[in-house]
């Protein structure tokens, strides 16, 4: 999605995400989709701000299901007028991350959960472009990172809010990660909501349209030979070659009988007195 000089998307395995039913807000500061959730598929977030007129601290934050996971500020290049940065992961600690996935929302049928609080952005990608002004003096040294709740959240089978689908963190990994300095907002420029579900439901609620049926190509018209009445001729001829066999052999018979009979002499007797 793009407002103004800023563009945010969000990507599986390398490819952007297909977006539908974008809408924006009367101000230019808020735009919203859905996109289609693939179950345990890593994601990662995409963010860029293109213009000169954009401020050089530009700070991002990804929040996912109503959970932060952190922040950067992004420098504009002087000869490019260009920031942009992706999050993929949450760090755990000063060594450790875990990646961010589509996975199973987890269910359950225990009712002392049936009225547990549920985060309104369930459901929900977020990423808030802001103008920043760091504050080093405000710097704190102990660590927020093992703070974040990054469970997968269990909801009642019974909910409204209950989806299909759930961000959820992958197995953790060793990187190297670092504390930035504090930062206070000067003002939001631009936030982009993406709301992601099942391809399937998306369709089936009409967000997403069906994929294209299959067109059927004519086959083109193949002569029809009737066999039935080659079997009919060739049974005549059968029956014919029969008869000619009949015949041959009834004529064989009278030759025979003919050559048996005895040839008889008449002898004529001339008076030659």
């Amino acid at each position: 999605m793009r407002l103004g000089e800023f563009h945010a998307w969000v990507s599986t395995d390398g490819n952007e995400l297909a977006e539908f039913a974008v809408e924006y807000s009367a101000d230019g500061k808020h735009a919203s989709c859905w996109i289609p959730s693939e179950c345990d598929k890593k994601l990662s977030t995409h963010y860029q701000g293109t213009e000169p007129e954009q401020p050089l601290s530009l700070n991002v934050e990804v929040t996912v299901d109503g959970i932060a996971c952190g922040s950067h500020t992004l420098r504009c290049l002087p000869c490019l007028n260009v920031a942009s940065g992706s999050r993929d992961s949450v760090a755990t600690s000063a060594i450790t991350r875990r990646p961010l996935m589509f996975a199973r929302q987890v269910l359950t049928d225990d009712d002392d959960l049936l009225t547990a609080a549920i985060s309104p952005e369930l459901g929900t990608i977020k990423i808030e472009m802001r103008d920043v002004q760091s504050r080093p003096h405000w710097r704190n040294r102990e660590s927020t990172w093992n703070n974040l709740s990054l469970g997968p959240q269990v909801l009642h089978e019974r909910s409204k809010k209950a989806i299909e689908h759930s961000v959820q963190f992958g197995d953790e990994y060793l990187t190297a990660n670092h504390h930035g300095d504090p930062i206070e907002v000067v003002q939001v420029l631009a936030t982009f909501v993406f709301k992601y579900r099942p391809i399937e439901l998306l369709r089936a609620q009409g967000i997403a349209p069906r994929p294209r049926a299959a067109i059927a190509i004519p086959m083109t018209p193949v002569e029809v030979v009737d066999l039935t009445m080659e079997d009919d001729s060739d049974g005549d001829n059968a029956a014919e070659i029969k008869r000619l066999e009949a015949r041959l052999q009834l004529l064989k018979k009278k030759g025979a009988k003919v050559k048996s009979e005895p040839h008889q002499v008449k002898l004529e007797f001339v008076d030659l007195t």
